[in-house]
């Protein structure tokens, strides 16, 4: 497989409501995108991100989804997009929605859904990047709660950002891992990201420039 013009890297910001009882419910309440687009020998790289807070509606999430997703010659990648489609859909509108039907492999998009696992186990996001050495945002569950029940969102949009950033990374492991050709493409699109990190004023991306910069010692 190689990748399409336009590369999308999708991580979903959930928030757990069920932790305090025991009760495994998550909804959820944002997303951010990298996406990587080529023109001509250049890649132009941009990371946005859009929260929910409390008194908003939900369907603001879905609809900006639409607008970030459902690009011609897109290859949408996530971990685990089905279970991201299966979470989305409990939004309200959610059943018209294009962006669900995209991130099921319906869609006009390619949908790159990235899985690992260990010994027949499936690994979560989280485990996967540290199997990867990539960073991920650490979340504590309560935290998130209390904080987004304030409509403080800044930390969840941050965390989310850096996840991006790490489903990006983990697209690029995928490619290198193919063949001798994909491993030639992750290499262009390692050393590209490498430098928008290290020019972009996002914070998610000086957290990932100080992760492989860490890395490399």
């Amino acid at each position: 497989m190689l990748p399409s013009p336009i590369i999308t890297a999708l991580s979903v910001a959930r928030l757990d409501v069920g932790h305090r009882l025991g009760v495994d419910r998550q909804i959820p309440i944002g997303a951010a995108i990298l996406t990587a687009e080529l023109h001509g020998p250049d890649i132009h790289f941009a990371l946005d991100r859009c929260v929910l807070q409390p008194s908003d509606p939900a369907e603001w999430l879905l609809t900006w989804l639409d607008e970030q997703l459902l690009r011609d010659g897109a290859t949408i990648a996530g971990y685990g997009l089905d279970d991201d489609a299966a979470l989305l859909e409990r939004l309200p509108g959610a059943r018209w929605s294009p962006c669900i039907r995209a991130l099921a492999g319906c869609g006009q998009q390619y949908a790159l859904n990235l899985t690992a696992s260990h010994d027949d186990k499936r690994l979560t996001f989280a485990q996967a990047c540290a199997n990867m050495n990539i960073l991920h945002a650490q979340v504590d569950r309560g935290r998130r709660f209390a904080a987004w029940l304030r409509s403080d969102i800044s930390e969840i949009e941050g965390q989310v950002q850096v996840d991006a950033i790490a489903t990006f990374r983990l697209v690029i492991r995928r490619f290198s891992a193919l063949n001798p050709v994909g491993h030639s493409i992750a290499a262009v699109l390692s050393d590209h990201l490498s430098v928008w990190l290290g020019e972009s004023d996002h914070a998610a991306a000086q957290s990932h420039v100080a992760d492989l910069l860490s890395a490399a010692d």
